[in-house]
């Protein structure tokens, strides 16, 4: 199942993206991107959605990285949008209905995010919040640290949701309590985020990458193909029927057992042995 077409990510934006968007892999395989506007609580402007974009793309095209962990440097994860313009607040709201379908924006580096063959860890260090929190979203699982808050807070700039946050949201929490979030625009604790499933653990803070890079350590020794039919599965789950989505798990399977990996994980099973699957 091929993920959607994106633009290109210029040149000039791949530069800024080199000083806000750090990235290192490590020797088994786990991206780490470390969003790197600390002075801005890592606001989504500069080269940040680039680097993002970028991230995900090399993903999908190196086979080396099978994971990538997503977190900030400093006292936050992503505070939002970046306002040091001014934002609506200085006249700066786009208008016309183009920015409706525009794909350059944010919508592309949640569309990358969603297309990327890989499982996402965020590991939330802090501030997740407005178009941060719908970026935190993303992920495939949140692990947050004792000082990590999260929260919507669109409703209290006057806004409504972005960044896929609408979308996303629903099928973690359910749309009842989604509603309560959207309308509060509450910022929840770490243990709050916990309790209604927005994160998938708590760890104390200076654990926090540590824990977050095991988890994606393991997942980076696990049979790759499968992760990467796996997350496809779960991205189209919530678009298909019953019917549809048995067909697709059912095309999956058959294409997995037919791997080096599916011999290895059941010749393992039968030897009573933990497999050790390709890289």
């Amino acid at each position: 199942m091929p993920g959607p077409m994106l633009p290109r990510v210029s040149n000039e934006e791949l530069m800024m993206a080199d000083e806000d968007v750090l990235t290192e892999l490590t020797s088994d395989g786990v991206l780490i991107v470390t969003l790197n506007r600390p002075e801005m609580m890592n606001a989504l402007g500069g080269g940040i959605p680039a680097g993002i974009q970028d991230a995900a793309a090399r993903a999908n095209r190196d086979d080396d990285v099978r994971a990538i962990v997503f977190t900030g440097a400093g006292r936050g994860f992503c505070a939002g949008a970046d306002l040091s313009g001014g934002g609506p607040a200085r006249g700066g709201a786009a208008r016309g209905r183009s920015r409706i379908v525009d794909k350059r924006g944010p919508a592309a580096t949640v569309l990358a995010l969603a297309a990327c063959n890989v499982p996402l860890i965020g590991a939330i260090n802090g501030a997740a919040a407005g178009a941060g929190f719908g970026f935190s979203l993303s992920m495939d699982v949140r692990i947050a640290s004792t000082k990590a808050r999260m929260g919507t807070i669109f409703i209290r700039r006057g806004i409504g949701p972005d960044w896929g946050t609408s979308y996303w949201l629903p099928r973690l929490v359910g749309i009842p309590k989604a509603y309560e979030l959207l309308y509060s625009g509450e910022l929840l604790d770490a243990e709050a985020a916990l309790a209604v499933g927005l994160v998938n653990r708590v760890v104390p803070h200076d654990k926090l990458l540590e824990e977050a890079v095991g988890y994606a350590s393991m997942i980076a020794s696990g049979p790759s193909i499968a992760y990467t039919y796996t997350r496809r599965a779960m991205m189209q789950s919530s678009l298909n029927s019953l019917d549809e989505q048995l067909v697709l798990e059912w095309t999956q399977q058959t294409e997995l057992l037919a791997t080096d990996d599916a011999r290895e994980g059941f010749k393992a099973f039968l030897e009573r042995r933990d497999p050790v699957f390709s890289r």
